[in-house]
């Protein structure tokens, strides 16, 4: 992960502390906040610093899709229409990067790091520009388009959450300063320590005789590891943000006290669940749903986030396990969870299924099909 190289990271410092200090001397000076313009530099010096092939690539289509955003503003009979047409234009990069996974002959030209995400934000834009009809200032784009903190990785930072923070930033405090300080030592410890040791653990595991204690040990640290990993990048992300004056949003909420799938997708990657949710589920969803058809919405929204991840038919199996687990919730009516309504006992063994059905989907990331395949088979050994 780049933010952990050091010579990096230092410079994320410095461009932190730069546009920090700029914006408050403006505001005392001037009375005015240079702040944005600043960011601006500063994301792109940190991007161009760690690939100048990367900043152009993330600039071109930050001014492409800002050009679709300013075409769909003032259009009234074709609105819908260029909507659409814009929403799928934004993917292009993304879905050419996918295809490449499977066509490996195609040259790699219009994908680049980070293309998941930002095709998510530009989605976004269009989205929010389609249903609200506000104007999308140039720099307050390109700010969201470049924001370093979430720039490889979530938190999904929502357009319409990050303008509000923008035309007002948070002040910096000693006691914010200190508190963004903690959380960012906390995501380092998790990603460079926790992480260390659950990986090394891991992969001793994986190399050993399976039986059907190894292989439950498998998937729970694996499940560890993955949710450490992400976590600590999210913790990350939420501390330099915070230090700049930005709130950004939470991704992980005690994921392993969700007593059903919809609680837990509520918890996990929360930011990722709530953007196909509300760009997906609910455009669709125009009335109330029954049960089945509830259940196939369900199906769908996990298949989408699954093979956001990548095209592969590993994706494409994990996409069918979630959007079952989840469907047949629906079907069963057990969506609603309510800790205080249940037994303490009732209340634990539905978090430890649901979790544990979630920790079988992690080795998807965790380990090759054939390793997949070697630990399902420790599960009927004794």
């Amino acid at each position: 992960m780049w933010y952990l190289q050091t010579d990096v990271l230092l410079r994320l410092f410095i461009a932190c502390g730069a546009m920090i200090l700029i914006s408050g001397l403006s505001r005392l000076i001037f009375k005015k906040d240079f702040g944005p313009k600043v960011l601006v530099f500063a994301s792109i010096a940190v991007i161009a610093y760690v690939s100048w092939q990367l900043a152009i690539a993330i600039v071109c289509y930050t001014l492409i899709t800002f050009i679709f955003a300013r075409i769909l503003k003032p259009l009234k009979k074709t609105r819908r229409f260029f909507f659409v047409l814009f929403s799928i234009l934004c993917t292009v990069p993304f879905f050419y990067g996918r295809m490449t996974e499977f066509f490996p002959q195609l040259p790699v030209i219009i994908t680049f790091v980070g293309i998941a995400y930002h095709m998510l934000k530009a989605v976004d834009v269009m989205y929010f520009v389609y249903y609200t009809d506000m104007d999308i200032p140039f720099l307050t784009y390109v700010n969201y388009m470049l924001f370093f903190p979430t720039f490889t990785a979530g938190p999904i930072f929502r357009y319409r959450d990050f303008q509000k923070v923008y035309n007002k930033p948070v002040p910096l405090t000693t006691d914010r300063f200190i508190t963004c300080v903690k959380r960012f030592i906390k995501g380092m410890f998790k990603k460079m320590v926790v992480l260390y040791f659950v990986s090394t653990f891991f992969n001793f595991l994986v190399a050993s005789e399976k039986h059907w204690y190894v292989s439950l040990a498998i998937v729970v640290f694996s499940y560890l590891f993955l949710f450490f990993d992400l976590s600590g990048y999210s913790d990350m992300a939420i501390a330099v943000g915070s230090v700049m004056g930005y709130t950004v949003p939470e991704n992980f909420r005690k994921p392993w006290a969700a007593a059903s799938f919809t609680q837990f997708w509520r918890n996990w990657h929360i930011t990722l669940s709530d953007w196909v949710r509300e760009h997906i589920f609910v455009v669709l969803n125009g009335k109330k749903l029954g049960k089945l058809a509830s259940a196939g919405m369900g199906f769908l929204v996990m298949y989408v986030m699954e093979m956001w991840h990548g095209f592969t038919w590993v994706y494409v199996i994990g996409g069918i396990y979630n959007g079952l687990c989840l469907g047949l919730e629906n079907l069963l009516g057990l969506t609603k969870a309510e800790k205080r309504k249940m037994k303490k006992p009732v209340y634990i063994a539905r978090c430890i299924i649901v979790n544990m059905l979630f920790a079988f989907n992690t080795l998807m990331f965790t380990v090759t099909p054939a390793q997949f395949f070697e630990i399902l088979k420790g599960f009927i050994r004794i």
